[in-house]
């Protein structure tokens, strides 16, 4: 039953971490698409159109020179850009960010559903098959934290001028862990760039294959070694770091009044894998499994109380979860999309990245 159980749950999850990077990823680059519309060329247009309006005899000499200049687009070219290409392609924002929000709300209950499942299955907190199912659950979300993007970042700044003040994207990124990585090894830091693919890929993919080889190993003597050496590789783990100094440099970043900053949902699913890693090993020390005490002995019951709460949350989640979800993604999709031309609204309501209001 068990591994029946563990087969449809790794279809699922597979197929579901699949639609959310995806999702997630054509939405962030509607979004890459959209900043790049604000840039200083077709802000600089709006500017100058904003100019000759205001003063008609002045436009009528420095107008040309300073579009040919500054190789300007025409106005009716600055606005196509900024206000129709814009709305289309916040709609497409919208649109992704609202699958991706349904994929990840199927994979969340689908996750909830199966470590359940196993825990009413074995009437126990710590058994084995428990504890593989964590370790299933953790290890689909890793993979999501670090292929999915982790956030987006620009800088706006904005140019007071008389007619009004200048704001356009002077440069923007969509980042992602493991993108990150592979930048820096593509740029030759490779000491920087091989410790964080050493202890925030390599250690937690060990980790994480070591627990299932735990789980499925009936040797006293081999569990209790993999257990005194996932003990020891967990200190060299760096992806609870990774998440605090990704957590400290966005909040360092919303104080910048020119630089503005959203999480994705990749950042999302790797603190979640982050807090199921660190549950997992500790029940894991304390099943017995890795332990000289006996395993039985160790094992936390689960009478038909605990089991009715369990199924009664697990309702409650998928519940609430679901009208979270409709209301602030699907609904969303329905409202009238307005774009006012300027960068410093888009982390607002204009942009709706999945996980994130």
């Amino acid at each position: 039953m068990a591994i029946l159980l563990a087969i449809a749950y790794a279809v699922g999850a597979v197929l579901s971490a699949w639609n959310v990077i995806s999702h997630t990823q054509a939405s962030t680059r509607a979004i890459d698409q959209i900043l790049i519309r604000f840039n200083m060329q077709n802000e600089g247009a709006q500017a100058l159109e904003r100019f000759d309006k205001q003063n008609p005899i002045l436009g009528f000499f420095l107008s040309s020179p300073v579009r040919s200049n500054l190789e300007l687009p025409s106005a009716d070219e600055a606005n196509q850009a900024v206000y129709s290409d814009v709305r289309h392609l916040l709609k497409t924002v919208r649109l992704e960010s609202s699958m991706a929000a349904w994929w990840s709300w199927f994979l969340l209950n689908l996750s909830l559903f199966y470590i359940v499942l196993m825990v009413i299955l074995e009437h126990s907190f710590n058994a084995r098959s428990v504890i593989f199912s964590l370790t299933c659950v953790s290890l689909i979300f890793f993979v999501i934290g670090i292929l999915a993007p982790a956030m987006v970042i620009w800088t706006a700044p904005s140019i007071p001028m008389k007619s009004g003040n200048l704001e356009f994207v002077l440069q923007h990124e969509v980042r992602g862990i493991a993108a990150i990585i592979k930048e820096l090894l593509a740029s030759g830091h490779w000491v920087i760039g091989g410790f964080l693919l050493l202890f925030s890929i390599v250690t937690p993919l060990i980790k994480a294959s070591l627990t299932f080889f735990v789980t499925g190993c009936q040797s006293k003597q081999w569990n209790y070694r993999t257990g005194q050496f996932l003990h020891t590789i967990g200190k060299w783990s760096m992806a609870d770091v990774f998440v605090a100094g990704v957590l400290l440099a966005l909040y360092a970043l919303k104080a910048q009044e020119a630089t503005k900053s959203i999480p994705c949902l990749g950042l999302y699913y790797f603190i979640g894998y982050c807090l199921l890693s660190m549950t997992t090993t500790e029940i894991l020390v304390r099943s017995g499994l890795v332990a000289e005490k006996d395993e039985k002995a160790a094992k936390r019951k689960v009478g038909r109380a605990m089991s009715g709460a369990l199924l009664a949350g697990l309702l409650c989640f998928i519940l609430g979860s679901s009208v979270y979800t409709y209301q602030q993604y699907t609904l969303n999709t329905k409202q009238e999309i307005k774009t006012t031309g300027s960068p410093y609204n888009l982390d607002n309501a204009d942009l709706v990245l999945p996980a994130h209001k």
